[in-house]
């Protein structure tokens, strides 16, 4: 229950930061879009305003004062008649803003910053009301420059206006202020802004239910697998995971799943099997030693006989500490991994000191020891354990050659590989043998074995020595014509 649970608040957790981020993407897209269309329409007002700025600066660049003292005397002659300007400002501004509600005022520069300006003429739409005219604009106007700004009074309504300097036919200068109403703008941004407020519920709800029953639909597998999880003990590991169609994250850890259980099942295989080996190969030399002592004491014997006996119980003790050492050298090297503490050896070098110190027991045994070829190797590797496995191989070869037979050696090079080759002419191995000859005491022939003081253990510590150097080894038996074992090591590059 608990791990259901779990599972269920992964999901939703996952559900809500899913619904989260969208609703945090959907609403920086808003802000985005929001702030965008006002920077649009504000820029485009701007240049409308700019546009019919320029267009009274023009048509102002005609006027010129008659006295110095009368601010309202700007006039042009047309057809030798005087036309003031106060009187044609707002045909002027209905000509050039024939949409819009234009809000124009003309003001004297002054020569400093005043609160208030002498007014030269402004349009009827501002109803005798006077647009302000702030520092910065001021200043802006004084550097020959515009100034844009958004203004909330005098008028009912916020407007957009622009101030900039003009200058008449004498060049006097004068500050021209020109509005227009945001109203447009504020009902487009209202508008979007009430779409998305009625959209923003619906698209989360949606967004909700969907990551829901995607984040459901994700998680089935994985339910699933709890299911099969749940089922599985160490005493029955044939339960698989079903096959998942997906090459997604899921896909993989059921993959991975399955080959672990694959693992651990073989592991368990070859424990029960290794541990009924082990209680047999010890039991033999056990019994045998209870035996002997058991025959010593049936009766008394001469001092040759109790030699005879003890004799015997020492190859017995000797036979159980050779197993023995044999079981934990290998736990030790499934344990500690060595090859970080590998340094270049010479391969050559140390068969050649491995084959000088049984060299005298085939000779015991009229065996012919021959050399193929035997080139320069240099591997990274231990060079104990490369003894061991050598010491390994040799001894196998002389105790299944019988006397007069030959053992070939060879060690080459080949395409990156240190290839070292063992031949003997000895009894062989059969054919439904050979897949299981490196496993842990697996015996060809238990009597046959037990009659050469072997424990079945000398071949899975070679296997596992070239393990541990990243190399491979391989057997080949035809019948009646010996055992060849090959083993290949990568070299140094």
């Amino acid at each position: 229950m608990t791990t259901v649970m779990m599972i269920k608040s992964v999901r939703l957790k996952l559900t809500f930061w899913y619904v989260g981020s969208l609703c945090f993407l959907l609403l920086l897209l808003g802000l985005i879009v929001y702030f965008s269309l006002q920077a649009i329409l504000t820029g485009n007002l701007d240049n409308v305003l700019l546009n019919g700025g320029k267009i009274f600066e023009q048509s102002f660049s005609e006027y010129t004062k008659e006295f110095p003292g009368e601010p309202r005397s700007l006039y042009t002659i047309d057809k030798g008649k005087k036309h003031y300007f106060v009187n044609t400002i707002d045909d002027e501004t209905k000509e050039t803003f024939f949409v819009n509600t234009a809000y124009i005022q003309l003001l004297e520069f002054p020569q400093a910053e005043k609160r208030t300006y002498s007014m030269v003429a402004r349009t009827s739409s501002l109803n005798n009301l006077l647009l302000p005219l702030s520092p910065n604009a001021y200043q802006a106007v004084a550097r020959h420059t515009s100034f844009y700004e958004t203004i909330l009074r005098p008028l009912p309504f916020p407007v957009r206006m622009i101030s900039l300097p003009v200058y008449d036919r004498d060049n006097r200068p004068y500050i021209l202020q020109v509005a227009l109403s945001t109203q447009h703008i504020d009902n487009t941004l209202e508008g979007l802004l009430f779409v998305f407020t009625m959209l923003f519920p619906i698209v989360l709800i949606v967004t909700a239910i969907a990551g829901y029953i995607f984040m459901k639909q994700a998680f089935s597998p994985v339910r699933r697998m709890v299911s099969v999880t749940r089922k599985i003990t160490s005493e029955d590991l044939s339960l698989r995971l079903d096959s998942i169609d997906s090459h997604d994250e899921i896909g993989e850890l059921a993959e991975t799943f399955n080959a672990m259980i694959d693992r651990l099942e073989q592991s368990f295989q070859q424990i029960t099997q290794f541990s009924g080996d082990v209680s047999h190969e010890l039991r033999t030399p056990l019994a045998q030693l209870k035996c002997n002592a058991d025959i010593a004491l049936r009766k008394p014997r001469t001092p040759e006989g109790y030699q005879q006996v003890l004799h015997n119980i020492v190859e017995d003790a000797d036979q159980l500490q050779k197993i023995i050492g044999d079981l934990l050298f290998l736990a030790t090297m499934n344990v500690n991994n060595c090859s970080s503490s590998f340094v270049p050896v010479a391969l050559h070098e140390v068969f050649l000191e491995v084959f000088e110190a049984m060299h005298g027991v085939a000779r015991r045994k009229h065996l012919t020891c021959r050399f193929e070829e035997m080139d320069f190797a240099e591997i990274m590797g231990d060079g104990s354990l490369l003894k061991r496995m050598f010491t390994n191989l040799i001894s196998n070869a002389i105790k299944y050659t019988p006397a007069g037979g030959v053992i070939t050696f060879s060690l080459r090079q080949d395409a990156g590989e240190s290839i070292f080759t063992i031949s003997d002419t000895g009894i062989g191995i059969p054919e439904e043998a050979l897949p299981y000859i490196f496993d842990r005491l697996y015996r060809v022939d238990p009597s046959r074995s037990h009659d050469t003081g072997g424990s079945g253990l000398g071949l899975a510590i070679v296997r596992n020595i070239i393990a541990l150097h990243h190399g491979k080894i391989s057997a080949d038996s035809p019948p009646g014509r010996g055992t060849t074992f090959r083993v290949s090591f990568p070299r140094i590059s």
